[in-house]
């Protein structure tokens, strides 16, 4: 990519949940447009993975093994983070996740609990304490799922800690738009990630071989007008939202997804 068409050129840029995934392909796509970024995730060993790659890429890279919930970790990470840049320009809140799938009646209280604080109280962790560090026209992006504006009959856990998030980004959306700094919601559908990898080992099929996997043989309860995608498109979309005009969309949802929300 030559130098001009670096959109995020001296841009810093935070990712949650960068160690692998979509907040993987995000952090790499977002250096190669030239960002500087800092990344957290629980994972040292995929971190340092993903920072090397953004290094390759000739940005700086601030990484942080962080848990999200625990406010004392996201403390550390922030002001890590911020001895190394003056100040944030771009928030990615990707770090999410499904912990607790059984029906209410069934559920483990203390998983159900931890899959809500890990979808909510950490994108409202590491906002709350970025706030004054991010630049008037900055961007916040908040990776949320189509399954929050919809009830289901089980993952109930997942479904309310997504609507949170969704009025999270509406909410502080309004309270920003002084600032002119835009917070919308971007929906991947679905996508070639860990969720869909039945392996029982620690080593993680890649994208790539999910999708040769399932190629002609979707994965089960796909809709039909559903398809797998790649990390890399989503990241695509992130890109567009990050590189929007100051005062642009705000308080909106982005969606990949390919049905009804």
């Amino acid at each position: 990519m030559r130098e001009q068409n670096k959109l995020l050129k001296g841009k810093t840029v935070v990712v949650t949940g960068a160690g692998r995934g979509i907040g993987r392909a995000i952090a790499i796509m977002f250096a190669k447009n030239g960002a500087n970024l800092a990344l957290c995730a629980r994972s040292k060993d995929e971190l340092e993975e993903v920072r090397n790659k953004v290094e390759a890429l000739g940005s700086q890279c601030v990484i942080g093994v962080t848990d999200v919930t625990d406010k004392l970790a996201v403390e550390q990470f922030c002001t890590n983070l911020l001895s190394v840049y003056e100040h944030v320009d771009i928030l990615v809140n990707n770090a999410g996740g499904l912990i607790e799938k059984r029906k209410i009646a069934e559920s483990d209280i203390d998983q159900w609990w931890k899959t809500v604080e890990l979808n909510i109280k950490g994108p409202y962790l590491i906002t709350r304490l970025l706030l004054d560090s991010l630049v008037d026209g900055a961007k916040i992006i908040n990776l949320s799922t189509g399954v929050a504006l919809r009830a289901g009959s089980q993952n109930s856990a997942y479904h309310v800690a997504k609507a949170g998030l969704h009025m999270f980004t509406e909410a502080l959306a309004n309270e920003l738009q002084p600032r002119r700094i835009d917070v919308n919601n971007l929906i991947p559908g679905p996508t070639a990630t860990s969720a869909f990898d039945d392996k029982q080992s620690g080593e993680r099929t890649s994208p790539d071989d999910l999708l040769r996997r399932f190629a002609g043989n979707p994965p089960p309860n796909l809709p039909d007008v559903e398809r797998l995608k790649h990390p890399d498109e989503v990241a695509d979309l992130a890109l567009y939202m990050a590189t929007r005009p100051e005062a642009g969309p705000n308080g909106q949802t982005f969606s990949l997804a390919r049905r009804p929300l």
